[in-house]
């Protein structure tokens, strides 16, 4: 979804293991990821956007400390915030976390079915893959100043006709701007670019 030099074939079997969604998140260095591949389905996504939870998930906060693999239920003690109780009441009935890296560079993956628990192999599977994508990672994706405005006025609620008057171009301009934002990211839809911004800490 975000950098095509990845292998295909690699997000297509992390989507084979996780019929329910996944994300990958790939060498996060001081806050930023060089790529995100979230395939969960869009009204977790816009939830999981809206509620902050990136800095409450538990999931999360063990990825950045832990190698290996984690089930969601295990996290629950640490959950508060109900992070994963809400993922569960959004059709993930089963999760896991994979985790590499060292204490610079992390990458990890969340990985969700509906249906039963992930086997032992599939979780040794999909950390086997997040390890290898651990190591291949490209360069960060850059976004210019102005990118990077246009998507934080859409990120605070603002319609496009008033986000132009705040910057002070037409609407026609800063539709552009977010266009090219979506295509650096690799987006579908400026819902999507905003979050993958804001999980790179670019906005």
């Amino acid at each position: 979804m975000l950098l095509h030099s990845y292998a295909p074939h690699d997000f297509d079997e992390l989507a084979r293991l996780a019929p329910a969604g996944f994300s990958a998140v790939l060498r996060v260095r001081r806050g930023r990821a060089t790529h995100i591949e979230n395939c969960f389905a869009p009204n977790w996504r816009d939830t999981y956007a809206r509620k902050s939870y990136f800095l409450r998930d538990p999931a999360i906060g063990w990825a950045l400390s832990h190698d290996g693999v984690a089930c969601w239920n295990s996290l629950a003690a640490r959950d508060p915030n109900g992070v994963i109780a809400d993922a569960q009441a959004h059709g993930m009935a089963h999760g896991i976390t994979v985790a590499t890296g060292d204490a610079e560079t992390r990458s990890f993956c969340g990985l969700a079915r509906a249906d039963r628990p992930f086997t032992e192999a599939e979780r040794h599977r999909a950390l086997d893959i997040i390890e290898r994508l651990h190591e291949g990672a490209p360069a960060a994706i850059e976004l210019t100043a102005a990118q990077c405005e246009a998507l934080r006025l859409m990120a605070s609620g603002e319609r496009h006709v008033r986000a132009a008057g705040i910057i002070g171009i037409s609407a026609s301009a800063l539709k552009a701007r977010l266009k090219s934002a979506r295509a650096a990211l690799g987006a579908r839809t400026t819902a999507e670019a905003v979050h993958a911004a804001q999980m790179r800490g670019m906005i």
